[in-house]
């Protein structure tokens, strides 16, 4: 009976082990502030390298360059007659913009990943376009964008975040200003 108590005991002894283990890595990945990032972000239409610089305890400002895509569909109507036009081109891009985390600590409570700035946000993202690399009518020599942004990040791994950022934007540019929405998904590999 004595030889019974004892295995128990030890069985319990392991498992106390066991999960004060996985307590501490699940400590491991919980940040209670955002920390500075270098970053190759791919999205669904471009790749840039990134810079976010930490400027306070969940305040980052973030500098970026690189190529993004565009394309546009444009429809005519004249009359009883109507057309389409689709257009793609590539630009080389530089924005920059700040960021303020505001869920750490209800994530931290929740017990999920904070680490590598794994949490949602809000801020303001001005984009340079510069002229087209392609030769075509539709886009003009480069603009401005400015978007007021909402997004979030989450980590898929050690080195590897997703990001889905979306926001009202305007664009300036050689004609009228254009309004839209503005959107960046894909996913940014730490260096």
């Amino acid at each position: 009976m004595k030889s019974k108590n004892a295995i128990t005991l030890l069985l319990v002894c392991i498992m106390g082990l066991g999960n004060a283990q996985a307590q501490e890595s699940k400590m491991a990945d919980q940040a209670t502030e955002v920390k500075s990032l270098n970053k190759i972000r791919l999205t669904l239409l471009g790749v840039t390298y990134e810079r976010e610089q930490k400027i306070g305890k969940l305040s980052s400002v973030y500098v970026a360059g690189g190529a993004a895509a565009s394309f546009a569909v444009q429809s005519y109507s004249y009359g009883s007659t109507s057309k389409t036009d689709t257009y793609f081109n590539i630009f080389p891009t530089i924005n920059a913009g700040f960021r303020r985390y505001y869920n750490f600590e209800q994530r931290n409570k929740k017990g999920k990943k904070t680490a590598n700035n794994a949490a949602n946000y809000y801020g303001l993202d001005v984009s340079a376009y510069f002229a087209p690399l392609l030769d075509n009518e539709y886009f003009g020599n480069g603009e401005i964008g400015i978007t007021p942004q909402w997004g979030f990040q989450r980590n898929i791994g050690k080195k590897v975040n997703f990001e889905l950022m979306l926001g009202p934007t305007v664009r300036l540019g050689d004609g009228d200003p254009y309004f839209g929405v503005d959107g960046r998904i894909g996913f940014s590999f730490l260096l």
